[in-house]
């Protein structure tokens, strides 16, 4: 069957007409992706900054002068901006560094109104040499509020733009071709059209509805994960608002505790009747003064000072400080040299401390906890157990800051003890010891061989709280 001149010219034209939809639509893509990438940054300026904001209160928390300082201090050191300045609410800096921001933007008297209802604020300034994306957030416990401005740089954001602006120009270009191409093959006034539609225009028509439906599905899925994205977000700001009001009544507890302690001893030392009852209220303050300290132990971003030790020696030195400090358990020390390693001797005496108070705690007075260390492969590792109850997977699983088992107990031990062996560079694992117990196993570098990663950064295996769960752990220790 010969084709006539009018249906070869119509499945041209329906073939040019989809070239130019697939570049409309490609277009819409681009659109749509330097959005996304907009909003991903400006989510992710935010989250950053309400994720440091307890520090930057920390910060501030003295209410002296020098307090707007430590707080843009506090924000370049946390890694959040690359320059940061300090504000009272009518505008006038305080602070800023390493120098003030070439930026005019300031809040509308709206935006104010929000900031002190406890929103972060983010814009962007992408106009000028210096493209940036700006996070504002307010800092209170000074005696005038202070509005901190955060500045990072937005330059992928306006390279991804100048990209996009040059694809659409030539995809623009494309599209004015295949309408001129169209309007040449167009039949002329004269000539006859075909009495029904050529099967190109039909197949083009069902490519069309496939492509619509398919970028409507994309839509709905774009849209349902935002919406997700922005619960978590208001899911997670009561979280931060409950660190910042910790924080402040940390620090008004701290200073009650003094005043408490100071008139207890002056009660204490006149004698008395009274003096026994003053000398209880001493050791319950000083209760509550270790609670406070291990809390700030925990939320403060301690800097290391490394430097050669004995890890036997240090070893011992828990061992026999925690058995002076309260009956317990028999504890076996290793028998071979431990040998040196470079690491911050106080910080990791401390998690050591926790890691083997709590391995006193489980196996109880009649049990046994045994310490082993060996060497090999650039790395020290030291092994705690006992043979305590153990623990499940379902509670290994529910590991998380504040989350206990013990009576009375803060849930802090375990997390501080995985930040500080992070922060040297090294991992914790957890594992089942056989026939009962609970193996701890802690790795460390012999030698620091560049900047610790993030106390933050995880693993294929790795939960929530940053411990590695190990249970296949069976090695019985010797005793």
């Amino acid at each position: 069957m010969r084709v006539g001149l009018p249906t070869r010219r119509a499945y041209v034209v329906a073939a040019l007409l989809g070239v130019g939809a697939l570049d409309l639509h490609a277009t819409a893509v681009g659109l749509r992706a330097h959005t996304r990438l907009l909003a991903h940054t400006l989510s992710g300026a935010r989250m950053a900054t309400a994720q440091a904001r307890p520090r930057l209160m920390a910060a501030v928390a003295a209410g002296d002068a020098d307090a707007p300082r430590r707080a843009v201090a506090a924000a370049l050191d946390a890694g959040i901006a690359t320059s940061a300045e300090a504000f009272l609410t009518d505008g006038r800096r305080l602070a800023a560094q390493p120098d003030a921001a070439p930026s005019p933007h300031w809040l509308t008297p709206v935006e104010m109104q929000r900031l002190r209802a406890g929103e972060i604020l983010t814009v962007t300034q992408l106009a000028g040499p210096s493209p940036r994306v700006l996070a504002y957030v307010l800092l209170t416990g000074t005696p005038a509020p202070v509005v901190l401005r955060l500045a990072t740089d937005a330059s992928d954001v306006v390279a991804d733009l100048r990209d996009r602006q040059e694809s659409f120009i030539t995809q623009a270009m494309g599209l004015v071709l295949v309408l001129g191409t169209i309007a040449l093959l167009a039949p002329s006034r004269g000539e006859p059209s075909p009495g029904s539609p050529p099967v190109a225009l039909v197949a083009y028509e069902e490519a069309m509805e496939r492509l619509r439906a398919r970028d409507q599905e994309i839509s709905r899925r774009h849209q349902k994960e935002r919406s997700r994205m922005e619960g978590e977000l208001r899911d997670k700001e009561p979280f931060v608002r409950a660190g910042e009001l910790t924080v402040g009544v940390v620090h008004e507890v701290r200073n009650g505790l003094g005043t408490i302690v100071g008139y207890a001893r002056l009660v204490q030392s006149a004698g008395g009747a009274a003096a026994e009852h003053a000398r209880a209220i001493v050791e319950e303050c000083q209760t509550l003064e270790t609670v406070v300290r291990r809390f700030m132990e925990f939320v403060k971003d301690d800097a290391l000072h490394p430097a050669t030790f004995d890890l036997g020696r240090m070893l011992s030195r828990v061992v026999a400080r925690e058995s002076r400090g309260r009956p317990g358990p028999a504890m076996v020390l290793p028998r071979a040299e431990a040998g040196s390693i470079e690491a911050d001797e106080d910080v990791l005496e401390r998690a050591f401390e926790n890691l083997v108070r709590n391995a006193r705690d489980a196996a109880g007075p009649g049990g046994h906890v045994w310490i082993e260390v060996e060497r090999g492969g650039g790395s020290a590792v030291v092994t705690i157990a006992d043979d305590g109850p153990g623990m499940p997977p379902a509670v290994r699983d529910s590991l998380r800051p504040f989350f206990t088992t013990k009576s009375g107990g803060l849930g802090l031990g375990l997390p501080f003890a995985f930040k500080i062996v992070r922060q040297h560079g090294g991992d914790l694992t957890l594992g089942d010891r056989q026939p009962r117990g609970l193996i701890v196993r802690v790795r460390l570098p012999l030698a620091r061989s560049g900047p610790p990663p993030g106390v933050t950064d995880g693993n294929g295996r790795a939960s929530s709280s940053g411990v590695t769960r190990d249970t296949s752990i069976g090695v019985k220790p010797t005793s």
